[in-house]
C-alpha cells in the first residue's frame, strides 16, 4: 500500500467519517489518541490534544496537497518513506486531526524477552545505535555496514526531498524513524508536525544544534541538515557520544573520507551558509553503496563517451591523389552562397572539396546523440588573401595556381562563423564546371584536353591538304582546256 497515494479518504473530512478502531497510542507527545480507522485497514486516525491554530491549520493545508506537484520519483519516495498526512480531520469549524498510513508490516517485528516472544512492535531507528549483539539477543538481525548504509540513504533522501520543498521536519531523533531489519528501509513517522519554510521550536535531548543555541531562531532547513549530519554518524558507528569525536569510526567503516569530510564541515561550521547541502551527503552515500543516480541524460545507445571528453583540435590535412584544387574549388563554388561546410558535408555533395581542405575542426561537443552545430570551413590568414576565400578563420583553402598559401592554425584558434566565397571565383569555376558538363555529354566521360587537342590540329591539316590538292587539279584542268 503506498502511503499517500492510496488513500481512499478526501483531503477533508469530518470526525464521523473516521470511526474509531483499535487504539494504538494514548497521550503521547501532541496527540490525545492515535486509532486504527474501522473498517480500513492499514490507515490511522491521530487526533490532537486541543484544535490546531491557524498557522497550524495553513501547513496542514499545503501538506496534504504538496505531492500533487511533486515529480513522480518524490511522489514514490513520499509513498514508500513518509507517513504523510493525507487528510484533515474537523469537527465543526475545529481542526482536531490528520489521517495518515500505518507503517507497512517489514517495520515491526517481534522481539525475544525473559517470558518468550513477544507480539510484533515497531522498530524504532534507535536499534542501529544498539550493539549487534544487543540485536540478536532479542532476535533481530545484526545490523552490519551496508544495513546502516541503507537506512541512512533513506534519511538523507527524506531530507533532500524535505530540503528542496522547504519542508522543515525539525524533530527528528531516533523515536521518529522506524527501521526494516530485513532491508534497511526506514519510514519517517509525525510527518503533520512539519512546518512549511520554519516551524515552532521542538528539539529532543542531545540533538543541539550549536548555531541554534535557543529559542530566538526558529528552526529551519539548516537546523534540519545538522540533526541530519548526527543521526548519519550515529547510525553508521552505533555511537551516541559527540559525533565530531566518532567521524574516524566513519571514514575507517566506509574507507571513503569524501564523507567523512563532508560530515564535518556540516558539524563543525560556523556560518550556516558554509554547511553543505543535504543532497551532497546523499550523492556521498549513494557513491559508497555504488547506487549513484545518473548525472545526465544518457546517450544514445552505441555512442561514443560524450562530448564532455573532448578537449583539443584534430589537423585535417589532404589525401594522397584525393583530387586536383580546380576540382575542389569548383565544387566549392557551386555550393549556393551561405551553405555552410557542414552542410554541404551532410548531404554528401562536397567530398572531392574535403579532400583539399587543411585547417582545424573543433570536436568539442561532438557526439552521436547530439550532432555538432553547422560551422563554415576555414577562411585564410591575410597572407592569402588572393586564394580566391575571405573572412575571418585560422583555417585556409589553397588552390593551384593561387596567390597565397594558407596557414595552418594554432590549437587555441577559434573556427570561422561565416564564409563568402568572391563573385569571380564562383563565375570562373561555374564556366569550368559548364565546359564540363559539355564534355561529358558528348563522349559519355571527360576526355583529357590534352587528349584533345591534337585531333583537331590533325581534321584542320588535312582538310587544308584536301584543298590545295583540289585547287593544283582545277588549275591543271584548266590550264589543258
Amino acid at each position: 500500500m503506498r502511503s499517500w497515494s492510496d488513500s481512499p479518504f478526501p483531503s477533508r473530512e469530518e470526525l464521523s467519517g473516521v470511526p474509531e478502531g483499535k487504539a494504538i497510542s494514548q497521550d503521547n507527545g501532541e496527540s490525545r489518541l492515535v486509532y486504527e480507522i474501522k473498517d480500513s485497514p492499514g490507515w490511522l486516525a491521530k487526533l490532537y490534544k486541543r484544535p490546531a491554530d491557524a498557522g497550524r491549520i495553513s501547513d496542514l493545508q499545503r501538506l496534504v496537497y504538496l505531492p500533487t506537484v511533486m515529480s513522480q520519483a518524490d511522489q514514490d519516495l513520499v509513498d514508500r518513506c513518509l507517513a504523510w498526512p493525507t487528510t484533515r480531520l474537523y469537527d465543526g469549524s475545529d481542526l482536531v486531526g490528520v489521517v495518515m498510513a500505518k507503517a507497512p508490516d517489514g517495520f515491526y517485528a517481534p522481539l525475544k524477552a525473559l517470558s518468550g516472544w513477544q507480539d510484533p512492535a515497531p522498530l524504532p531507528l534507535d536499534w542501529l545505535m544498539k550493539p549487534a549483539d544487543k540485536c540478536a539477543q532479542v532476535g533481530l538481525r545484526r545490523p552490519d555496514l551496508d544495513l546502516r548504509l541503507r537506512a541512512v540513504e533513506e534519511l538523507l533522501a527524506v531530507g533532500d526531498l524535505f530540503a528542496r520543498h522547504d519542508i522543515v521536519y525539525g524533530d527528528w531523533s531516533y523515536r521518529n524513524a522506524l527501521w526494516n531489519q530485513h532491508t534497511g528501509e526506514v519510514f519517517v513517522i509525525d510527518m503533520d508536525s512539519c512546518g512549511i519554510g520554519s516551524r515552532e521550536w521542538v528539539e529532543s535531548p542531545g540533538w543541539a544544534d550549536p548555531l541554534f543555541p535557543d529559542r530566538s531562531r526558529r528552526p529551519t532547513v539548516a537546523s534540519d541538515s545538522y540533526k541530519l549530519a548526527v543521526l548519519t554518524v550515529r547510525c553508521l558507528t552505533a555511537q551516541r557520544q559527540d559525533p565530531v569525536d566518532a567521524l574516524r569510526d566513519v571514514e575507517r567503516s566506509t574507507r571513503d573520507a569524501s564523507l567523512g569530510g563532508l560530515l564535518r564541515r556540516t558539524l563543525t561550521a560556523t556560518r550556516l551558509e558554509d554547511r553543505p547541502k543535504c543532497a551532497e551527503l546523499l550523492e556521498a552515500v549513494r557513491r559508497i553503496r555504488g547506487t549513484t543516480a545518473s548525472a545526465g541524460p544518457s546517450a544514445t545507445s552505441g555512442s561514443r563517451a560524450g562530448a564532455d571528453n573532448v578537449t583539443t583540435w584534430v589537423k585535417v590535412g589532404p589525401r594522397a591523389g584525393a583530387g586536383t584544387a580546380r576540382s575542389a574549388e569548383a565544387t566549392a563554388s557551386a555550393r549556393p552562397s551561405g551553405t555552410t561546410r557542414a552542410a554541404s558535408d551532410a548531404s554528401g555533395t562536397d567530398g572531392a572539396a574535403a579532400s583539399n581542405v587543411t585547417g582545424s575542426v573543433n570536436l568539442r561537443d561532438r557526439s552521436a546523440a547530439r550532432p555538432p552545430a553547422s560551422s563554415p570551413e576555414p577562411s585564410p590568414s591575410p597572407s592569402s588573401a588572393g586564394s580566391g576565400r575571405s573572412g575571418p578563420g585560422s583555417g585556409s583553402v589553397s588552390a593551384a595556381g593561387g596567390s597565397g598559401t594558407g596557414a595552418t592554425p594554432t590549437p587555441g584558434s577559434v573556427p570561422p562563423t561565416s564564409h563568402t566565397p568572391r563573385p569571380a571565383a564562383r563565375s570562373t569555376s561555374r564556366s569550368a564546371a559548364r565546359r564540363a558538363a559539355m564534355a561529358r555529354g558528348r563522349s559519355g566521360r571527360t576526355a583529357p584536353a590534352a587528349a584533345r587537342r591534337p585531333r583537331r590540329h590533325a581534321v584542320t591539316v588535312m582538310l587544308f591538304c584536301a584543298l590545295v590538292a583540289a585547287l593544283c587539279v582545277a588549275r591543271y584542268v584548266l590550264g589543258w582546256i
